[in-house]
């Protein structure tokens, strides 16, 4: 989960301006708490002549996808196949990030249908 933190460190600075923290145990538990309050949104961008078209793949409370948190590219890999992927982040309604992924292997994710995602 290392990966997340640095996604997550401006955005929960920023809230924690209006709260106070008192050392890094707060900042750790804070950062717990907007992981349990998180969504993840999955996107692959796929190449459409001279630009990207992004397919939503999945939405996800961020408990319900352990992996995902884990190892992201091996999540994305046995579940979507290979291309290049995007994961948007959400606190409740608030965007806190993305993050990009490069997945190898067969692209199982052309024969799936698109997810509406929001």
């Amino acid at each position: 989960m290392d990966w997340l933190w640095p996604l997550y460190q401006e955005h929960l600075e920023r809230v924690l301006k209006a709260e106070v923290y008192q050392d890094q145990s707060s900042l750790r538990d804070a950062f717990m708490r907007a992981l349990a309050e998180s969504t993840a949104t999955l996107y692959v961008m796929e190449p459409c002549g001279d630009t990207i078209v992004f397919k939503g793949l999945g939405q996800w409370p961020l408990s319900t996808v352990p992996q995902l948190m884990i190892d992201p590219n091996a999540f994305i890999a046995d579940n979507f196949g290979g291309g290049k992927f995007k994961v948007n982040f959400h606190q409740g309604l608030t965007f806190v990030g993305t993050h990009n992924f490069r997945a190898y292997g067969d692209e199982k994710w052309r024969e799936m249908e698109e997810v509406e995602v929001g």
